[in-house]
C-alpha cells in the first residue's frame, strides 16, 4: 500500500481519521472548558491552566507513559474497562486518545483567548433581556468567537497530526493499524528507507499547509449574519410619539435594597427605599455604585442583604432567594452600550422578543425604532452608528422587553464634553416618554442634576444622602456630600462664643444669625453662590441683616471659555504680619473660588482693587464631618425616620434659587 493510499490502514487514512476524530473531541471539550473558566480567578484559575497545558510543557514520552499506566489493563480506567472486555492499549483508539489529549490545550488556549476579547458586558446585556445561559452561549458568544475557535480547531488537527510520542508509548507502531503518518516517517528512517521518509514528510507538511490556508479562507469570508427583516413601513421618519401604556409596568414603583458586602479593606453597606422613577446615584470612582448596580441586577451574588422591587423579592440571603438576571425584569444599559455587533439594528432591539410570533416581533421592532427615529437604520450594523444613535439604540432595546425598572450605568462616560450634552439631552426626552422608572449611577454632578428627580450620594461604600435633587445641593448636610456636590469653599469651624465663629481655611470670622448646633463642624460656600463687585467705600465689613460681606483682593485668575474662576483673599491677609506668618509657615494663605461669566468678568476686572465678596446667608451652609449611614430612607419614609432631603442644619433653611 502507497503512502498515499487511503485505503483502510494506510498510514494516511489512520492519521486523517484519528486526527479528525481527536479535533471533533476537543473543539467542543475545549469552547465547553474556556467558558466555564474564563470567569474563575486567583489561585483556582491559575491551578486549571497548569493542569490542562501540562500536555503542552511534558515531554511526549512522560505524558505517553502516563496515559498507558492510566489506560492500561491495570490502570485506574484500563482495569474497570477491561471487565467489560475493552482494550484501549496498542489498538486505534488509542492514536485517537492520544491526539486528542495533546491537542486539547491548543483548543482551550485558542478558545479561552477568543471569548476573552469578547467584551465582558455583553453576556449579562443578553441576559437582562430575558436570555438564557445556552442561548446567550449559542447567539452572541460562539459567533463573536469563531474566528478564534476556527484558528483553535486548525491548530488541534494539525498537532493532532503531527503526534508522535505520546502515540508510539499509548498505541505502539502498528503498521495498517496504529501507524500514523509520523510513525512510518519514523519506521522509513529507522529502515533506510530515505525516499519514502522524504515522501511522507511533504504529505505531513501539506496536509498542515493547507489547514492553516483553509483557516485564513474561513477567517476572510466570516459572513454576517442576517438580521431582522421590518416588516414594510410607510412613515419612517416619525421622532419618538407618545408610546402606548404597557399593562406589564405596575401603577405604582418602589425599590427596596439592603446590601452588606466586604471587598478586601471595602465595606459595602447600602441602605435604599425609593419611589422616585429618577433616582441618580452619585459619587466619587470607587464609591460603590456600580457594585450596588450589580447586585441589584445580580451580577454579584456573594453578598448580605435583600432586593426587593414592586413586592417581588429579587434577592435574599437569609431565604435563599436569588432570582436570575433574566428573570428580574431589568433593562440594562452599560457605558460602552454593549450592542452585539454581529447582529443589526433590528435584530439587536428585538433580541427580547424571540418569543413572540415572527410578524407581531418585526411590528414590535419597527415601533420601537419610529419611537427613536431609528427605522432607517435597521439593517445597519452597531459599527455604522454615531455614539447618539447608538445610544438610542441601547435604550430602545433594553425598553423593548418593558422592563420594570431601567439601569444605566454612567451611560456617557466615555463621551466628550459636546457628544455627552447632546446624549443627555436626548435621554432625557426619551425617559419623559417612555416613564419607565429609571436608576442612574454617575459621578458627573450636572448629568444627575438634569437627568435625576431624586439623587443619592454614596461615599466609602455608604449612603450618605438621600432625596430631592435641589434639597440635596441646597442643604448637603455634610462635607462629603457638599464636597461629591460641588461645593468649592470648604472650611471647618471654629465656635467663638455665641454666634461667633471663625473660618480657619477662610481666615474670617463670621456673626451667624443664630447659634450653630453642636454637630456643626465646617461652613461650605458654593463658588456660583458668592458675588464679586467693586468696592462702595463707606460701608462696612460684614452686614447681618442680609448677609456677609467682605473686602478682598484677587489672588489668581482662570479663564474659560464662557465662565471665569477668581480666586481671592481676603484684603486683611495682604497686611504685613500675615504675610510674616505664610512666610513663616504658621499659616495657609487663605482663598476662596468665585465662578462668574466673562461678561461679568469684564464689567469687574477694570475697577481697582480690593473688591467686596457677597454672599446672602440663605446660601451659607453649616456641615457636619459625615453623616450616619442608615439616616437617609428615601420618599415616604416612616413616620420617625429621616425624610428625603431632610435640611442640614442652616441659616434659615431656605431654598436656593
Amino acid at each position: 500500500m502507497t503512502p498515499l493510499s487511503l485505503g483502510d490502514g494506510s498510514p494516511l487514512w489512520i492519521s486523517l481519521r484519528s486526527a479528525g476524530l481527536a479535533t471533533l473531541i476537543v473543539a467542543p471539550l475545549g469552547v465547553m472548558v474556556a467558558e466555564r473558566l474564563r470567569h474563575w480567578r486567583g489561585r483556582l484559575r491559575s491551578f486549571a491552566d497548569l493542569l490542562l497545558l501540562s500536555p503542552l510543557v511534558l515531554p511526549p514520552t512522560v505524558l505517553g507513559f502516563l496515559l498507558l499506566q492510566l489506560l492500561g489493563k491495570r490502570g485506574v480506567l484500563g482495569l474497570p474497562l477491561s471487565w467489560i472486555g475493552v482494550s484501549v492499549v496498542f489498538s486505534w483508539q488509542a492514536t485517537v486518545i492520544s491526539s486528542a489529549v495533546v491537542s486539547f490545550p491548543l483548543m482551550y488556549r485558542s478558545a479561552l483567548a477568543a471569548f476573552d476579547q469578547i467584551d465582558p458586558a455583553l453576556g449579562p446585556v443578553a441576559s437582562s433581556l430575558g436570555a438564557s445561559d445556552q442561548r446567550v452561549l449559542r447567539t452572541i458568544l460562539l459567533p463573536l468567537a469563531l474566528p478564534g475557535l476556527m484558528a483553535g480547531m486548525s491548530l488541534a488537527f494539525a498537532r493532532a497530526l503531527g503526534e508522535f510520542g505520546t502515540t508510539l508509548m499509548l498505541a505502539g507502531n502498528i503498521p495498517g493499524r496504529t501507524q500514523t503518518l509520523p510513525l512510518a516517517i519514523y519506521a522509513a528512517v529507522d529502515a533506510g528507507e530515505i525516499g519514502r521518509a522524504w515522501m511522507l514528510t511533504a504529505l505531513v507538511l501539506l496536509l498542515n499547509g493547507t489547514a492553516l490556508l483553509l483557516l485564513q479562507s474561513l477567517e476572510r469570508r466570516s459572513p454576517t449574519p442576517a438580521g431582522e427583516t421590518l416588516a414594510p413601513e410607510s412613515d419612517r421618519a416619525l421622532l419618538i410619539p407618545e408610546p402606548e401604556q404597557s399593562n406589564r409596568l405596575p401603577p405604582s414603583y418602589h425599590l427596596s435594597m439592603e446590601i452588606r458586602r466586604r471587598l478586601g479593606d471595602f465595606e459595602l453597606d447600602l441602605q435604599l427605599h425609593s419611589r422616585c422613577r429618577r433616582l441618580g446615584i452619585l459619587g466619587a470612582s470607587g464609591a460603590g455604585k456600580s457594585q450596588m448596580l450589580r447586585c441589584l441586577a445580580g451580577l454579584e451574588q456573594d453578598f448580605e442583604g435583600r432586593i426587593e422591587l414592586n413586592g417581588r423579592v429579587l434577592f435574599d440571603a437569609a431565604r435563599g432567594i436569588n432570582v436570575p438576571l433574566r428573570e428580574r425584569r431589568l433593562g440594562l444599559v452599560v457605558q460602552n452600550y454593549a450592542l452585539f455587533p454581529h447582529l443589526t439594528v433590528a435584530a439587536n432591539v428585538g433580541y427580547a422578543l424571540q418569543h413572540l410570533p415572527r410578524r407581531q416581533r418585526q411590528e414590535r421592532v419597527a415601533r420601537q425604532l419610529r419611537r427613536i427615529g431609528l427605522v432607517d437604520k435597521a439593517r445597519c450594523y452597531p459599527s455604522q452608528l454615531s455614539g447618539g444613535q447608538q445610544q438610542r439604540i441601547a435604550l430602545a432595546r433594553a425598553l423593548a422587553s418593558e422592563p420594570e425598572l431601567l439601569l444605566l450605568d454612567e451611560p456617557f462616560s466615555a463621551q466628550d464634553s459636546h457628544l455627552r450634552r447632546q446624549l443627555q439631552q436626548q435621554l432625557q426626552e426619551l425617559l419623559e416618554v417612555y416613564r419607565v422608572p429609571t436608576l442612574m449611577v454617575t459621578h458627573d454632578l450636572e448629568e444627575a442634576f438634569r437627568l435625576s428627580d431624586d439623587l443619592l450620594v454614596i461615599d466609602q461604600g455608604r449612603v450618605q444622602a438621600h432625596g430631592p435633587c435641589q434639597e440635596v445641593f441646597d442643604a448637603p448636610g455634610s462635607t462629603v456630600v457638599a464636597r461629591l456636590s460641588g461645593c468649592k469653599n470648604l472650611s471647618a469651624l471654629e465656635p467663638r462664643g455665641g454666634r461667633r465663629v471663625y473660618a480657619s481655611a477662610w481666615g474670617l470670622e463670621l456673626t451667624l444669625p443664630e447659634r450653630p448646633s453642636a454637630d456643626v463642624t465646617h461652613l461650605g460656600m458654593r463658588a456660583h453662590h458668592l458675588l464679586l463687585q467693586p468696592w462702595r467705600n463707606g460701608e462696612g465689613p460684614q452686614r447681618d441683616a442680609q448677609g456677609l460681606r467682605w473686602r478682598v483682593r484677587p489672588s489668581a485668575i482662570s479663564e474659560g471659555p464662557f465662565a471665569v474662576s477668581v480666586y481671592v483673599v481676603p484684603d486683611h491677609w495682604t497686611g504685613e504680619g500675615w504675610q510674616e506668618q505664610e512666610s513663616a509657615g504658621t499659616a495657609a494663605r487663605p482663598v476662596l473660588q468665585v465662578e462668574m461669566s466673562r461678561r461679568e468678568w469684564q464689567q469687574l476686572s477694570d475697577h481697582p482693587h480690593p473688591w467686596s465678596l457677597e454672599l446672602c446667608w440663605e446660601h451659607l451652609m453649616l456641615l457636619r464631618e459625615e453623616c450616619s449611614p442608615k439616616a437617609f430612607r428615601g420618599r415616604d419614609a416612616p413616620p420617625g425616620e429621616c425624610s428625603p432631603g431632610r435640611p442640614s442644619p442652616s441659616i434659615h433653611k431656605h431654598r436656593a434659587p
